[in-house]
């Protein structure tokens, strides 16, 4: 992303065969003056969430790790946890590094340019991870209600374990193709008396087919089948609780006017159908906060796979700045929240989290 497509001597006198700079003199729809405004607004909101963010998964992986891995949900929200931690890092270098260009900061780099390859560019691949973690436990929560004894079976924490690596290595694998799209070199700025690091873009014939392949795997099949997959089995889980209530309400209904001799069968399930609905409480509370802050980067997507001009290098480069702040703000709250959500619906997790920091319940001390 770039603040201000001004200071074009820092880029354009990369002018090499099969090299182009980054940054395109095109006439841009939303102007330079509103991107600024809509940054300087949006950045101090998102850096908040990004704090936040980095505190509460810090928090989250601690009382996972506490938790251990017995159970498979347990590694994927320390998976999940892992994710957003390294995504509110990313996003508070990104936007650190890109407001840098609003203050007259002499620096050994040209902070945007430099700022694809080591912040938003590795931003964009590791959010696709956190997009299918969380598509693979809502996946698994369904199959758990369709097919529970067998999904038990075959989804173990070992099972679980190599899944979570797989997604890593198939969405974060690909942003190795950044360091053949771009690279850094040092380039004399004239105006500054200076010589400067930045990162250029290359536009070779392989390169460029290159691109096509990893921008149609990683860049738009893998986070709209996440999103998809996520939003199918949300309403799914939500019929399923909606019926499990209403059956509840029948059964309640039957047992006030029927006498029955106490029994532990009828306890004990009842005690395992209530643990499984605070699961998947929980698993719907964590999908609906994803679907509605990965909105926009979904739309954000879907525009750029029909515009190929919204590009941070192309005609309509503060378009697709807007939109990925806005990606980014939705992403910061989605990293930031899930730790209510784990203490309000998890016992275990409140249990762990009060043993860690050491917080007494007052009503047990009362009692």
């Amino acid at each position: 992303m770039n603040i201000s497509r001004g200071f074009p001597t820092t880029l354009e006198s990369a002018r090499k065969p099969g090299v182009s700079p980054l940054v395109s003199t095109a006439q841009p729809i939303i102007s330079d003056e509103f991107y600024k405004i809509f940054f300087l607004c949006t950045m101090p909101c998102i850096q908040f969430f990004n704090v936040a963010g980095i505190i509460t998964n810090i928090i989250n992986i601690v009382v996972f790790v506490k938790l251990g891995r017995a159970e498979s949900t347990n590694i994927s929200f320390q998976a999940l946890a892992i994710c957003d931690l390294v995504l509110s890092v990313l996003s508070v270098w990104t936007f650190t590094s890109s407001s840098l260009r609003l203050y007259p900061v002499s620096l050994p780099f040209d902070a945007n340019s430099v700022t694809i390859l080591t912040g938003s560019g590795l931003w964009s691949f590791v959010v696709r991870w956190g997009a299918l973690i969380t598509a693979y436990i809502s996946l698994e929560r369904c199959l758990c209600i369709l097919k529970p004894l067998k999904v038990k079976r075959i989804l173990t924490p070992k099972l679980t374990t190599v899944a979570v690596m797989v997604m890593l290595v198939l969405t974060v694998g690909p942003a190795v193709y950044l360091h053949i799209k771009y690279k850094f070199v040092w380039e004399a700025v004239p105006p500054l008396n200076k010589t400067i690091l930045v990162v250029i873009r290359i536009k070779t014939p392989e390169v460029l087919l290159l691109g096509a392949v990893v921008n149609a795997f990683a860049g738009l099949m893998q986070p709209i089948a996440a999103f998809v997959t996520v939003v199918v089995c949300t309403v799914y889980l939500g019929i399923y609780l909606e019926r499990a209530s209403a059956w509840r309400r029948a059964t309640s209904s039957a047992a006030a006017h029927t006498v029955k001799a106490p029994g532990k069968g009828t306890q004990e399930e009842t005690s395992t159908s209530q643990k499984e609905q605070r699961v998947i409480r929980m698993v719907i509370s964590i999908a609906v906060v994803f679907i509605v802050c990965v909105t926009p980067s979904t739309v954000h997507i879907f525009i750029m796979g029909i515009f190929p001009q919204v590009s941070f290098d192309a005609q309509y480069a503060n378009i697709f700045n807007t939109m990925f702040i806005l990606s980014c703000l939705g992403s910061s709250v989605n990293a930031s929240v899930n730790i209510f959500i784990y203490h309000r619906m998890g016992s275990r997790y409140k249990t762990a989290f009060r043993q860690i920091f050491r917080i007494v319940d007052k009503k047990s001390t009362s009692n």
